[in-house]
């Protein structure tokens, strides 16, 4: 998949089809939504093309919103796209540039002009242009006047739940990590750097690949889950905690620990993917080291019998 990151848009005007969003999680609606584009490219002989933006557009529109975090960060998200055979992905940096274009200009002259699209793909929330001022109705108006194919992909469901990135953002600040899984179509992941920690869980027997959690992104509830390490093609049943370990450390950075119960391997200074299942149980504070051990061990048998069953 080719990437544009750059602005002034050093684009070649060719005729595409454009999905256009933020993209964050790329979950099951965002799927669709892309995949309906894909679809229609492949009909007219057009471009597939993802149009989104390497920062969230709320924080930077909407002061008055109180914006959570990223379900992923931006190359995370790219990934998630280029998986779904996307042509292009035009990425626009969050500038004052960019940021100050008015919906008109971004249709007529960036989309329209500059991109020549000749179908646009969006959610039935879309908002675009300077301070989120475009919605689907200018939209739905402007390719009317223009002869573009404008599609809405409705809202997708799973069980109960309306899926957005804002109510999966939710899901993994409640620890509901399981309808959070479903609601992606895939398991929530943290990536990162492995780090030398204190080694206390080493003494305890329980070597930890330890992450320092990115600030950009959102909180998991604190807390022990079932989870497993993606390493290239090998998948490795885990436990991680996160949170502040408030029972030994005194300042508030928010740890990934995770420890591969049934492998010893030495991963420091890598990129490992952790990839959480479910949720075990909330951060506790100890009165010892020696309880912190025995209810370790405890978490670390269900999580075993989790593992086992499979459920997740």
């Amino acid at each position: 998949m080719k990437v544009y990151r750059d602005f002034p848009f050093q684009v070649k005007n060719k005729p595409r089809a454009i999905a256009l969003g933020f993209f964050d999680g790329v979950h099951l609606g965002h799927q669709r939504l892309i995949k309906e584009m894909i679809a229609i490219s492949q009909a007219r002989d057009l471009t597939s093309t993802v149009f989104t933006f390497g920062d969230h557009p709320n924080s930077n529109f909407n002061n008055h919103f109180k914006f959570s975090g990223l379900i992923q960060k931006s190359e995370s998200r790219l990934s998630g796209i280029a998986e779904l055979n996307v042509q292009e992905t035009i990425l626009a940096p969050m500038i004052d540039q960019v940021k100050t274009i008015s919906a008109t200009d971004f249709f007529h002259e960036y989309l329209l002009k500059k991109f020549g699209m000749q179908a646009l793909i969006v959610g039935k929330d879309a908002r675009f242009g300077y301070g989120g001022q475009g919605n689907v109705e200018l939209l739905g108006q402007w390719s009317r006047q223009t002869g573009i194919d404008f599609l809405v992909v409705g809202d997708v469901k799973s069980g109960d739940y309306k899926i957005s990135s804002t109510l999966i953002r939710e899901l993994i600040e409640q620890g509901n990590i399981k309808q959070a899984n479903r609601c992606l179509g895939y398991a929530y992941r943290i990536q990162g750097e492995v780090v030398h920690g204190k080694k206390l869980g080493r003494t305890l027997g329980f070597p930890t690949l330890n992450i320092i959690f990115d600030a950009d992104l959102v909180k998991p509830r604190f807390g022990v889950y079932a989870s497993y390490v993606k390493l290239k093609n090998q998948t490795l049943p885990a436990i991680t905690s996160i949170g502040t370990n408030p029972t030994v450390s005194s300042n508030n950075q928010i740890k990934v620990e995770t420890f591969i119960y049934d492998k010893n391997i030495d991963l420091y200074n890598k990129e490992v993917t952790v990839v959480l299942l479910d949720f075990v149980r909330d951060e506790m504070i100890f009165k010892s080291v020696d309880l912190m051990k025995k209810r370790i061990l405890s978490d670390l048998d269900l999580v075993k019998k989790m593992h086992d069953q499979g459920d997740f």
